[in-house]
């Protein structure tokens, strides 16, 4: 096979760089396993169909909490996911232990937990019932439908336990031969090729890779969801004979590990706005439907508190850890470019009486805040704003403006986090957005879109303050 040298040398150049550098700090060494650690679980499982969110991932990883409403299963596999990588970084660093059949059984039967049924299809389309056995080879075939509706077959299951034990020599005997990011890239192919259980097979298959790049002490590879397409299209064309598609591919990510893995060591920020946008779709997916909810007073009400309660008052919370750097400090409120005060009011209880015509009870809700009462609805722009004056450091005296602006319209609301006030924003739109969304009035922001925001606001500033320094 005639490979492309040109990712290549790109990656053992990055590497010998990276070489250099260890040992980390011990800090610089904790973030970016823990980087690793949420990229890998997160999309590894989010590709077979878990619907836990980058941020929901996180605080189940690192908390062991969830939030929102998260299927149980889910949260079980993504933690029995996060004890199968533990389990391939111990197998990594063992010297005395070689990568077994039997090993790669255990890491199927560690990630699906417990034997489970699920829906398949007959070799006729038709809908049938399956019983996954766990951490053994399969004993029935599985396959795959294709886009375009062909029947993509895997190995059969005479055949499976045969080619896994060519699979294990071939490996053994191009342990030293290959390099180390081709070899886990081509066997991550043959492994997906052979399908070997009933299901667990792409997780696997990508905890084995990495296996092998950490065995050789090469950072792992994230094979990102939101990237799919790409990831399923250089598969395809392996199985039409251009095997170096998928091996170029696993190389690009390599690419993008060892970069992160530099930046950690150099003390850099390793975060990525990609990681915040992605959040964005998904929590679009999941919390828009079709049925719209429309302006009342307390659609307007529920909202702009949410915002002010949630999101506001966490980033004005980070904002003010900046306040040092500068000369002034304050922040303000408008509803409809009107100064409202930024004490926080109680909205008053709601009010029962009896209609003196009538029998029943009417029910007369009070929607107040910042002092301004909501009931008649007519509020159409609401923002906050975060004024800090000019740097310390800073020879001219320059205003710095962190705004949120809420725009409320019929069925909808779009929030924006911009640096300066609404005149700027107008003036110079594209220049200073840090953070745009619409949203039906339904959906709210979950904590894992917040603490995005506060990520892209805070690393705004921080770059500002460098660069004035």
């Amino acid at each position: 096979m005639e490979y492309n040298t040109t990712t290549i040398e790109t990656i053992n150049s990055l590497k010998a760089e990276l070489d250099a550098k260890i040992p980390f700090k011990s800090d610089d060494e904790k973030r970016l396993r823990k980087k690793f650690r949420l990229e890998f679980n997160y999309n590894s499982n989010h590709l077979e169909g878990n619907t836990l969110t980058y941020g929901q991932t996180q605080l189940l990883l690192f908390y062991d909490k969830s939030s929102g409403d998260v299927p149980v299963s889910d949260i079980e596999e993504m933690k029995a996911h996060d004890v199968a990588l533990y389990q391939v970084e111990e197998m990594a660093i063992d010297e005395e232990r070689p990568l077994t059949e039997m090993f790669i059984k255990e890491l199927n039967k560690t990630i699906l937990v417990k034997p489970f049924w699920k829906d398949a299809e007959a070799y006729d389309g038709s809908p049938t019932r399956k019983k996954i056995e766990i951490g053994q080879y399969k004993t029935s075939p599985n396959s795959v439908r294709l886009k375009n509706g062909k029947i993509h077959e895997y190995a059969s299951p005479e055949e499976t336990p045969a080619l896994m034990s060519e699979l294990l020599r071939w490996y053994n005997d191009n342990n030293i031969l290959m390099h180390p990011v081709q070899l886990a890239a081509e066997f991550h192919y043959k492994f997906v090729c052979i399908h070997p259980f009933d299901d667990g097979n792409g997780r696997v298959a990508r905890l084995i890779m990495n296996y092998i790049l950490l065995k050789n002490d090469y950072p792992p590879v994230i094979i990102k969801s939101d990237d799919k397409e790409n990831y399923l299209t250089a598969l395809q064309k392996a199985d039409i004979g251009e095997v170096i598609a998928i091996i170029e591919y696993i190389e690009k990510q390599a690419v993008w590990s060892i970069d992160i893995s530099l930046k950690a060591a150099n003390g850099e920020d390793i975060d990525e706005l990609g990681d915040i946008e992605k959040e964005i779709e998904i929590l679009k997916r999941e919390k828009l439907t079709k049925t719209k909810i429309f302006r009342t007073p307390k659609v307007t009400y529920d909202i702009i508190k949410h915002i002010d309660d949630d999101l506001w008052w966490q980033l004005n919370k980070v904002l003010s850890k900046f306040d040092d750097f500068f000369t002034e400090s304050k922040e303000e409120n408008y509803i409809d470019n009107v100064k409202v005060e930024k004490t926080r009011t109680i909205p008053n209880p709601i009010l029962k009486s009896v209609n003196m015509f009538t029998d029943k009870e009417v029910t007369i809700k009070k929607y107040q805040l910042f002092g301004y009462d909501l009931e008649e609805d007519d509020i159409n722009k609401v923002q906050w704003v975060k004024k800090m004056m000019a740097l310390k450091s800073a020879n001219v005296k320059t205003d710095f403006v962190i705004s949120i602006m809420l725009e409320l319209e019929d069925s909808y609301y779009k929030l924006i986090i911009c640096e300066g006030d609404e005149k700027s924003f107008t003036q110079y739109r594209k220049n200073n957005v840090l953070f745009e969304i619409e949203n039906e009035y339904k959906s709210f922001f979950m904590n894992d879109i917040i603490e995005g925001i506060i990520r892209v606001v805070s690393n705004h500033i921080i770059e500002l303050i460098k660069s004035d320094v």
